[in-house]
């Protein structure tokens, strides 16, 4: 299935043609990530879906993923089980186990970004968080457990790390498949990825834009859900934004240098 909101005539003319079996879900143009992904997780358990996988429009899985997780999915429990992410064009890895410390100001922590043998041999491996909407398959009663991804609060960015940090907190367990991979565009993945490149202008937009995960009102939502003391979440912003603006003005630095 792919949801169509906002694109052009193309779209529609290149699924009929390349890819006749596709179901092709027209959404509004005014839908973000987050309303887009439940018109199409919604659309799959109307058609008796067992499983859904999120695949957004900067992913590109390998011919052995779908088969690798589904066979992890009929061997364990329910569980939210990933790729791991490799850069499409470097071929580095990006993340495979993250985790998150919204204590200090972290809602993602990357981990380790190398597959060792004892990883590939292991297959399955624990994990506290889960990155993006890249590849991820969640069987449906997960969805019937803790309902649908939050549109109304995280529009956009931060609604899929909301809800596998709910999962989580639900017992449910999160995994990486160490043989399965999804390459990853990230220059269409937000306007916030190469910080060398932005101005400091383009730099404060990304604080209020909606096409930036940096920005501070989903942000701050995310951290209102999830900070552990719950009435100093506004502590975890601050070093959440206090970290971003060294890290920027330190790239700018060693650009003059």
């Amino acid at each position: 299935m792919v949801v169509d909101h906002g694109t052009t005539s193309e779209t529609q003319q290149s699924l009929e043609r390349e890819y006749p079996d596709v179901v092709r879900i027209v959404g509004s143009p005014e839908l973000w990530w987050t309303g887009a992904t439940n018109l199409g997780v919604r659309h799959a358990l109307n058609c008796g879906a067992e499983l859904v996988m999120l695949l957004n429009n900067d992913c590109y899985v390998t011919p052995e993923t779908i088969g690798e997780l589904i066979a992890l999915w009929r061997e364990n429990p329910p569980a939210l089980i990933a790729p791991v992410q490799r850069d499409w064009k470097t071929r580095e890895i990006l993340s495979i186990t993250p985790r998150s410390c919204f204590l200090l100001g972290f809602p993602t922590i990357p981990g380790p970004k190398i597959l060792t043998a004892a990883m590939y041999d292991q297959r399955l491996l624990p994990t506290r968080l889960i990155v993006g909407g890249r590849g991820v398959l969640i069987p449906v009663s997960i969805f019937q457990e803790i309902g649908l991804l939050d549109e109304r609060n995280l529009p956009h960015y931060g609604a899929d790390h909301d809800f596998y940090m709910r999962a989580l907190s639900e017992g449910i367990p999160l995994f990486a498949a160490a043989r399965a991979i999804v390459e990853i565009d990230a220059k269409r993945t937000t306007i916030a990825i190469d910080m060398r490149s932005l101005s400091w202008k383009n730099w404060l937009e990304t604080l209020f834009s909606f096409k930036s995960h940096k920005n501070l009102k989903h942000i701050s939502t995310l951290f209102f859900k999830h900070y552990p003391v719950k009435n100093f979440y506004i502590v975890g912003v601050f070093l959440y934004l206090m970290r971003y603006l060294i890290l920027y003005l330190w790239c700018k630095i060693k650009l003059i240098f």
